[in-house]
């Protein structure tokens, strides 16, 4: 019986034996799958690696583009600021030079004198005007002069005022 007992212990190593032996072959064959560069782990570091690669490209050119449209639009600012100096300038002269036509297109005042220029050749008082309405005629309306630079409704304005 002893040598019954023995044959089964050793029957039981040998079964055990093979059995972690083909644990082991298993093992083996996932681990290689699973760090095969084509289908494992290694093949998605692989292609992580390349998107990291491909994503630093894109980036670096993204840089360099803003960097220049940047660099562009500064300039078109101070195009834009150098621009708005000289408009500001010419609209002044614009301003000063519609005051002067309005001062000479604005009908004559009372007495024949125009308004900035001077009377040289005033009719005699008791003189009447050539293009005078008859007396028992009703007033005309006000004529209101228009400006060369500006708008109707500042001359409306200026000679509602006058």
């Amino acid at each position: 019986m002893l040598v019954y007992l023995s044959l089964a212990a050793d029957l039981l190593m040998v079964a055990a034996s093979l059995g972690a032996a083909v644990y082991c072959l298993v093992l083996s064959r996932r681990l290689s799958r699973l760090t095969s560069f084509d289908k494992g782990i290694g093949g998605a570091i692989a292609v992580m690696s390349q998107q990291v690669d491909e994503m630093r490209a894109a980036l670096a050119e993204a840089r360099t583009g803003t960097d220049g449209a940047g660099q562009h639009l500064q300039t078109l600012v101070n195009q834009a600021r150098e621009i708005s100096g000289e408009l500001e300038l010419m609209i002044a002269a614009c301003h000063d030079f519609a005051e002067e036509a309005i001062a000479v297109q604005a009908p004559p005042r009372a007495g024949g004198v125009q308004a900035g220029v001077p009377d040289t050749a005033a009719p005699p008082p008791d003189a009447a005007p050539l293009d005078a309405p008859p007396p028992d005629a009703p007033p005309p309306a006000a004529e209101v002069a228009m400006p060369v630079f500006g708008s109707r409704r500042a001359a409306t304005v200026a000679a509602a005022r006058a």
